[in-house]
């Protein structure tokens, strides 16, 4: 059946294919962008179609690239693979999930995946984000060990701008108690003002993420009425389709 379907369309001529793509692309485009009046019927087709499509094609990209060698391997030589047999067999106690009596099965392997992620998460963490930052901080603010001149100012009025918002940043996430002693009372009125500091590097941080993901909003907004203006209704007035 599948390749019976697959030889009639290969007969199909190339122009007739890029024709019905095309008119699917703008359709959907279309429906996605009816959302500005509200949730309606065609956006959540295109919404439903893109995680179906999305979800399919991920399990088929799961089955060929991960599944299907490694189930192989384990055919081929039993022996020299044993241990895909133990996750395959991880795997299968996590169908026991969807049966009420069968579910506490699916406790051991969703626990070593919650734990080796949280391993890997906090070990990603640290080699890749805290230990790196903390590098990266350890800066000279001195013009002398940068450029001579106004550049050699300019770089070390970055570098200390830097270390000063990574130490403000850091001492606006310190709570205390209400201080008592009055060496503590003296900590407290010192860091005050670097906890305004901090907040105000904090704001600025949002800001600017927000501002990102409004310029790739506009960005990928922009594409797709190029396409339709473009592509869809540009052919459309001319005859093209």
């Amino acid at each position: 059946m599948l390749s019976q379907v697959g030889q009639a369309l290969a007969q199909v001529p190339a122009e007739t294919g890029q024709a019905v793509g095309l008119w699917v692309a703008a359709l959907l485009t279309l429906a996605v962008l009816s959302s500005v009046v509200g949730r309606n019927a065609f956006y959540r087709l295109a919404e439903a179609l893109f995680v179906g499509i999305a979800a399919g094609y991920g399990a088929a990209l799961a089955w060929t690239s991960v599944l299907a060698p490694r189930l192989a391997l384990l055919v081929q030589d039993p022996a020299g693979h044993w241990h895909y047999a133990l996750f395959f067999a991880l795997g299968a106690l996590l169908v026991a999930r969807s049966a009420r009596r069968l579910s506490p099965l699916a406790g051991l392997p969703l626990g070593i995946m919650v734990g080796v992620g949280a391993g890997l998460a906090l070990g990603g963490a640290l080699s890749g984000s805290l230990v790196a930052q903390v590098r990266a901080s350890l800066v000279s603010v001195a013009p002398a060990d940068y450029a001579g001149g106004t550049p050699g100012w300019a770089q070390a009025l970055d570098a200390f701008l830097m270390v000063l918002g990574v130490v403000a940043v850091l001492v606006s996430y310190h709570f205390t108690a209400e201080p008592r002693r009055r060496l503590s009372r003296w900590w407290q009125a010192l860091v005050r003002p670097l906890r305004g500091v901090g907040r105000l590097y904090i704001l600025v941080t949002f800001g600017v993420l927000l501002a990102g993901a409004l310029l790739s909003f506009y960005v990928a907004l922009g594409s797709r009425l190029d396409f339709l203006i473009g592509d869809w209704i540009g052919p459309l007035t001319h005859g093209g389709f």
